[in-house]
């Protein structure tokens, strides 16, 4: 089991860098935010050169910045999926069970985001239909997009190698504190119980606890 040390070494693929002038008449971090009532992106956080800030379309039909809205100022938890794979690769199933353990504290600074990649197929009413499927609950936020965008976003979080096509579902599961740039990467086929785990540990004065993994 990792140290603390050994731990939080992962965060620094992921460094704490300045923050842009570039300012918003829009609401901050909010994703009902419109991005049209904004005159360009919002300041940047400590991962803001690192995750795309593409537009993007979530399951409930808002458009949001991919990381202004969906990422920034939150622990989170982010997965590639696909509708159409999902019986061959039953990620978002896994996922469901760890939403039932982070509990009431999903969508209160904690928050999971599922990214298609097969964006032609996976609209917003798909993918909204596929949540409630799942039980998706407020603060599990599905995403879709141009798929020149969702390619971007893969290509930066997938696994190395690059965008293999529409409707692959890779296994990784990349899980972090945006605020501290604390940032680790597991597998989303892991026990429940373990992702949920590592969820916590990045929490602000959370000790990995290596009798419990």
């Amino acid at each position: 089991m990792k140290s603390r040390r050994q731990f939080l070494s992962a965060s620094a693929a992921l460094p704490a860098l300045a923050l842009s002038a570039c300012t918003s008449t829009g609401p901050s971090n909010l994703i009902t935010a419109s991005t049209e009532s904004r005159i360009c992106k919002k300041p940047g956080g400590p991962s803001a050169k690192y995750f795309p800030n593409v537009v993007v379309m979530t399951h409930t039909g808002r458009r949001a910045w991919f990381y202004d809205d969906l990422i920034k100022g939150k622990i989170v938890g982010i997965n590639f999926m696909s509708v159409k794979s999902e019986e061959q690769f039953p990620v978002t199933q896994n996922l469901a069970k760890v939403q039932e353990l982070v509990g009431n504290k999903l969508g209160q600074g904690t928050f999971m985001v599922s990214i298609t990649t097969d964006p032609e197929h996976d609209s917003p009413a798909i993918l909204e239909a596929f949540a409630k499927k799942h039980g998706a609950q407020e603060g599990w936020i599905f995403v879709t997009g141009k798929p020149s965008d969702m390619q971007a976003i893969y290509q930066k979080l997938g696994p190395h190698g690059g965008y293999e096509g529409a409707g692959v579902n890779h296994h990784i599961w990349r899980y972090g504190n945006e605020p501290y740039a604390r940032w680790a990467a597991s597998h989303a086929m892991a026990q429940p119980h373990q992702l949920a785990q590592r969820l916590s540990w990045v929490e602000v004065n959370k000790e990995p606890n290596s009798k419990k993994a």
